[in-house]
């Protein structure tokens, strides 16, 4: 018990892999050209860079789980235990910080998502997850070919320490309520596995709309408009109707942007519900019922009586789960949700870990 008798699960906790480690786990040709040169042509070639200046002149500079490295900075696989007992959480979900640059730009017949969705998942497998420690990874799919993703699901997906696949949502073209992704949701569901939907929105610019110039702009707008977007795809399509064993999670755009796509797909879905044939229900409802939403950034900002408001427009406490986002500039720590004087002690308990509990079944 982490946090004031409170079991803690984060939900998405990230490692930033250092590539001379990752690329053993890589199939050639990526694998030899690497290892010839990876400190400069891997992050030259291998991953795009985000819009404008992420870490404003140098004047953002956090420290990695008070240890000697600062942020941004790689980490090794025995810092997550220590990020664990810094935030203050008793299990975790460890995702891949680099695929969260390369998914947005990365697409058509690039091998490069294959290669590091299968090396990623291996690396963290080996050197990373740990059950007993309450250390636990989800499968990344690499979205430009199901069949390449059904195959790492099909190999590692009864694996102890995987608890899920996620996608990444930015750039994801076409949308994941597309037929062609429907591979992937019954494999997923075979495995019992959970689904999660990862939101990137630092190249916000290289997808949708060109020209912006600060990270102010594109990470307010693309994180919350890459899952909002997926997230309309994937209900209009009916995968909960297609797939109804699954759960599904959205993860890193906080939670006021799913009060405003509840009911605006409602009012579009009651105008026009032959454009959605497979919905048995409102959209609202399967929200309510399957999907669950990661709490960071979780908006603290506004008056408590809004935040108290959207969480229960969109179902209450029992459709959130604490992710802290470490170790990126903007994480979160459980004291977002302890510190909610309007939350009950049951409706924290189930936010900071026992719906995570369930639905991923640690």
């Amino acid at each position: 018990m982490s946090t004031d008798g409170h079991t803690v699960v984060d939900t998405d906790i990230h490692i930033w892999e250092p590539m001379e480690d990752l690329v053993r786990y890589f199939d050639d040709p990526w694998k030899t050209r690497l290892e010839r040169g990876w400190e400069d042509f891997a992050r030259r070639a291998f991953f795009p860079k985000s819009t404008g200046d992420r870490f404003v002149g140098g004047r953002l500079d956090r420290n990695v789980a008070g240890m000697d490295s600062s942020y941004p900075g790689e980490m090794r696989p025995e810092e997550i235990p220590e990020a664990m007992d810094y935030l203050g959480v008793d299990k975790c979900l460890v995702l891949s910080h680099l695929i969260l640059a390369a998914a947005p730009a990365l697409g058509g017949d690039d091998t490069r998502m294959t290669t590091f969705a299968s090396g990623a998942t291996d690396y963290l497998l080996d050197q990373v997850v740990d059950p007993n420690e309450g250390i636990y990874t989800a499968i990344p799919i690499p979205l430009d070919d199901p069949d390449d993703a059904v195959d790492l699901i099909d190999r590692v997906g009864d694996e102890e320490g995987i608890a899920g696949v996620y996608m990444i949502t930015g750039g994801a073209e076409p949308p994941l309520g597309n037929r062609q992704y429907e591979p992937v949701y019954q494999a997923a569901s075979e495995k019992d596995l959970t689904v999660c939907y990862h939101t990137s929105g630092a190249g916000i610019d290289n997808y949708h709309t060109k020209g912006y110039e600060k990270l102010i702009e594109t990470h307010t707008l693309g994180f919350v408009e890459n899952n909002f977007a997926q997230a309309v795809s994937v209900l209009v399509q009916g995968i909960p109707e297609k797939f109804p064993e699954l759960d599904f999670v959205f993860l890193e755009a906080g939670i006021f942007y799913v009060s405003l796509l509840m009911s605006r797909l409602d009012c579009e879905y009651l105008k026009r519900p032959s454009e959605a044939p497979l919905l048995e229900q409102r959209p609202s409802d399967y929200i309510k019922e399957s999907f669950y939403f990661g709490t960071q950034p979780l908006e603290t900002e506004v008056d408590p009586q809004y935040l108290e408001s959207v969480i229960d427009m969109i179902g209450g406490a029992g459709r959130l789960m604490y992710a802290s986002d470490y170790p990126h500039w903007d994480f979160d720590r459980p004291t977002r949700i302890t510190d909610q004087s309007f939350l009950s002690d049951s409706e924290k308990r189930k936010i900071l870990g026992e719906n995570a509990e369930a639905v991923f079944g640690i």
